[in-house]
This record gives structure tokens, C-alpha cells and sequence, in this order.
């Protein structure tokens, strides 16, 4: 039996964090679409009524803020394989741009369930969703608004770590996004 830690995330971290990608990149599609005037206004938002995407993007946010909770405990309760071999300040952004990452997953669906509550526009499919507030629309506006920033902050993060995974695959030819990706043979 071997004490060594293993130096690649355990499979269930990986599926969580390639689970919770792929719906923020779907999430992030949905809420260009929704408020996108562009040429032809009226185009977008009748995909917009067609495809019911405010009432996906409320239901979405909620299961990615699920999986968020689920990703943290994940994270909380097995570990983490240790750093990898990086210079320091490398290391250093990393763990800033991580936790900054974590701390928006959860506060952008926050906002925007509160947002709903406050508006209110919690109906979704045929189900209500809890409120977390009494309804105030003229407040609604505000924490819209927060939303929308932390969005793209979010969104700036995430464009942030996958240059650094790219930059340490290509560049450094290391193994740092071999940690994350699914049955990738390790580089020696």
C-alpha cells in the first residue's frame, strides 16, 4: 500500500469540475442570447420567447449552484492532489484566480436568485421557486445589475485559467492540465 498522494484530481472532481464548464458555458450562451438586440431585435428575442431561455437560465443557475455546493463539499471532504511543480507566483495566481472563481460560482447565482425574488419571476416550468426575498422590482434592478458584473468578471476568470491550462500544457509542456483532464496518459 502506497502513501503517496496521488498527483492527478480523483475522478469524481473531474467530472464535477467538466460538468459545471460545460453548463456555465451553456448558461453564458443563454444569457447573451436573452439580452442581445443586435441587427435584427426582434430575431433574438423571439429565440429568446421560443426557446424559454430566462426561465432556463433561472433553473440552470440553480443546478449550478447545486453542483458548486456539490464541487465544494467534493473539495472539502477528499482533498486536493498537492500543488503541482510551478514557480511560485504562478502558483500564487492560481490559487487567487481559483478562489475568486469559486467565490463568483456561488455569488452569480445568488444574485440572480435574488434578482428573481426580488422582481419577482420565480415561476419556472409549471413550479415556483423559493423566494429568498420579499419583492422589491425597483431593488430587482440593482441586484440585476450585480449580477451582470459579477457575470463577467466570471467570465474573465475562467478565460484567465484556461490560458493559464493552456499556457502550461503548450508552453511548459508540463502536466498541469493533465491533472484535470479525463484518462490523459501523464507526461514524464
Amino acid at each position: 500500500m502506497s502513501l503517496e498522494q496521488p498527483v492527478t484530481y480523483r475522478p469524481l472532481s473531474r467530472a464535477l469540475h467538466w460538468t459545471v464548464a460545460v453548463l456555465v458555458i451553456v448558461q453564458v450562451t443563454m444569457g447573451f442570447i436573452m439580452v442581445y438586440d443586435g441587427p435584427e431585435p426582434n430575431f433574438w428575442a423571439n429565440l429568446s420567447n421560443a426557446l424559454q431561455l430566462y426561465t432556463t437560465h433561472k433553473v440552470l443557475g440553480l443546478v449550478i449552484l447545486l453542483f458548486v455546493l456539490l464541487r465544494l463539499a467534493n473539495r472539502v471532504l477528499g482533498g486536493t492532489p498537492p500543488d503541482a511543480d510551478i514557480a511560485t507566483v504562478e502558483r500564487e495566481a492560481s490559487n487567487l484566480v481559483h478562489a475568486w472563481m469559486y467565490f463568483l460560482l456561488l455569488v452569480v447565482p445568488l444574485l440572480g436568485w435574488i434578482g428573481i425574488s426580488l422582481y419577482p419571476a420565480l415561476e419556472a416550468f409549471g413550479f415556483n421557486i423559493p423566494a429568498l426575498t420579499a419583492p422589491n422590482r425597483t431593488a430587482s434592478e440593482a441586484v440585476f445589475a450585480a449580477h451582470r458584473i459579477a457575470a463577467f468578471a466570471l467570465i474573465g476568470l475562467i478565460l484567465l485559467h484556461v490560458a493559464g491550462a493552456l499556457v502550461h500544457h503548450f508552453v511548459h509542456r508540463d502536466d498541469v492540465l493533465g491533472r484535470m483532464l479525463p484518462s490523459v496518459r501523464r507526461r514524464k
